[in-house]
Protein backbone atom coordinates (compact mmCIF):
# COMPACT_ATOMS: atom_id res chain seq x y z
CA UNK A 1 0.00 0.00 0.00
CA UNK A 2 1.50 3.36 -0.99
CA UNK A 3 2.15 5.94 1.70
CA UNK A 4 -0.23 8.94 1.70
CA UNK A 5 1.11 12.13 0.17
CA UNK A 6 -0.27 15.06 2.16
CA UNK A 7 1.54 17.57 -0.06
CA UNK A 8 -0.70 16.68 -3.04
CA UNK A 9 -4.42 17.41 -2.32
CA UNK A 10 -6.94 14.89 -3.59
CA UNK A 11 -8.97 17.49 -5.49
CA UNK A 12 -5.91 18.15 -7.67
CA UNK A 13 -5.54 14.51 -8.64
CA UNK A 14 -5.78 13.66 -12.30
CA UNK A 15 -8.83 11.77 -13.45
CA UNK A 16 -8.67 8.87 -15.80
CA UNK A 17 -10.99 9.58 -18.72
CA UNK A 18 -10.68 6.13 -20.21
CA UNK A 19 -12.71 4.39 -17.48
CA UNK A 20 -15.81 2.77 -18.90
CA UNK A 21 -18.86 1.21 -17.36
CA UNK A 22 -18.82 -2.54 -17.98
CA UNK A 23 -21.26 -3.64 -20.70
CA UNK A 24 -23.36 -5.73 -18.31
CA UNK A 25 -23.91 -2.81 -15.91
CA UNK A 26 -24.67 -0.48 -18.82
CA UNK A 27 -27.25 -2.96 -20.14
CA UNK A 28 -28.89 -3.27 -16.70
CA UNK A 29 -29.03 0.52 -16.33
CA UNK A 30 -30.63 0.90 -19.76
CA UNK A 31 -33.22 -1.76 -18.90
CA UNK A 32 -33.96 -0.06 -15.56
CA UNK A 33 -34.58 3.28 -17.29
CA UNK A 34 -37.11 1.65 -19.60
CA UNK A 35 -39.09 -0.15 -16.88
CA UNK A 36 -39.50 2.74 -14.44
CA UNK A 37 -42.94 4.21 -15.07
CA UNK A 38 -45.47 6.06 -12.93
CA UNK A 39 -47.84 3.89 -10.95
CA UNK A 40 -51.30 3.66 -12.48
CA UNK A 41 -54.05 1.67 -10.83
CA UNK A 42 -57.26 0.71 -12.58
CA UNK A 43 -60.13 2.52 -10.87
CA UNK A 44 -63.86 2.04 -10.90
CA UNK A 45 -66.36 4.89 -10.44
CA UNK A 46 -69.40 4.00 -8.32
CA UNK A 47 -72.45 6.24 -7.86
CA UNK A 48 -73.69 6.15 -4.24
CA UNK A 49 -76.48 8.63 -4.95
CA UNK A 50 -79.30 8.65 -7.47
CA UNK A 51 -79.38 9.50 -11.17
CA UNK A 52 -80.37 13.09 -10.35
CA UNK A 53 -78.11 13.55 -7.30
CA UNK A 54 -74.88 11.78 -8.19
CA UNK A 55 -72.39 11.03 -5.44
CA UNK A 56 -69.54 9.28 -7.18
CA UNK A 57 -66.59 7.63 -5.52
CA UNK A 58 -63.52 6.10 -7.09
CA UNK A 59 -62.18 2.79 -5.83
CA UNK A 60 -59.50 0.42 -7.00
CA UNK A 61 -60.90 -1.99 -9.57
CA UNK A 62 -58.63 -4.74 -8.26
CA UNK A 63 -60.39 -4.84 -4.88
CA UNK A 64 -62.39 -7.95 -4.05
CA UNK A 65 -66.18 -7.71 -4.27
CA UNK A 66 -66.52 -8.25 -0.49
CA UNK A 67 -64.48 -5.09 0.11
CA UNK A 68 -66.48 -3.05 -2.41
CA UNK A 69 -69.84 -3.70 -0.68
Amino acid sequence: MPAPNFEFPVYEATEEDDEEIPDEIRRLLDRERKTVQPHEEAIEIINLGSEEDKKEIRIGASLEMTVKK
